[in-house]
């Protein structure tokens, strides 16, 4: 009896998926396909400030590695624009999450909730008011639940990420600039994306 294919996943979005594939490059504790059974090959391909409009521009990624789950880490950087809303962030997502699964023949898609951004202890380079980026977070999480986890396809989720929200967290999870995750962090997102990527093997979604 033949040996099962492994699947194939990719992780796709901004800066978080470069910094995760860097961190697990220099963690000998962590392996690339998350250690998981069946030894999945799993691709990270992010492209730090991209926007949602960019990584349409990149899809011809996903279309060379032609996987069977897209993992999206995408949202972040648009809403960081003033002249963008949370319903048109969302509106955008719904529609790149389309065609990844109508035009390039995507299995399954899911997209990881947007994290909150907090107080830098540090200069930035784009600093911005936290209490107004972090509505505007929930208004498009709130949508893109809403959307994806309802759709009548069954192959979208908006997939909550866990253990970056308390007082504790966050002072231990993120980085000086309160945007991008420190060490900690970054691993607790690496467990984060392996329980994601566990449930959608399992069809636990």
């Amino acid at each position: 009896m033949a040996a099962p294919i492994p699947k194939r996943i990719l992780v796709f979005g901004h800066s978080f998926v470069s910094r995760l594939k860097d961190f697990i490059r220099y963690d000998s504790s962590l392996r690339y396909d998350l250690g998981l059974a069946g030894c999945p090959f799993i691709q990270y391909s992010g492209f730090p400030g991209a926007t949602v409009d960019r990584l349409h521009s990149k899809l011809q990624e996903i279309l060379d590695f032609n996987p069977d789950i897209v993992i999206l880490v995408i949202g972040t950087n648009d809403l960081y624009q003033p002249h963008q809303s949370p319903l048109s962030v969302a509106s955008a997502i719904r529609d790149l999450v389309d065609t990844i699964l109508y035009v390039d023949g995507i299995s399954q898609v899911i997209v990881l909730q947007t994290l909150h951004r907090h107080l830098p202890t540090c200069q930035t380079r784009y600093p911005v008011d936290p209490q107004w980026f972090n509505t505007r977070v929930d208004e498009m999480n709130r949508l893109l639940i809403q959307w994806l986890n309802s759709s009548p396809n069954g192959r979208t989720y908006l997939w909550r990420l866990k253990g970056f929200w308390s007082p504790d967290c966050i002072l231990s999870n993120f980085a000086e600039d309160g945007c991008h995750l420190s060490s900690r962090g970054l691993l607790r997102f690496f467990n984060n994306i392996r329980a994601a990527v566990v449930a959608a093997l399992n069809q636990s979604i």
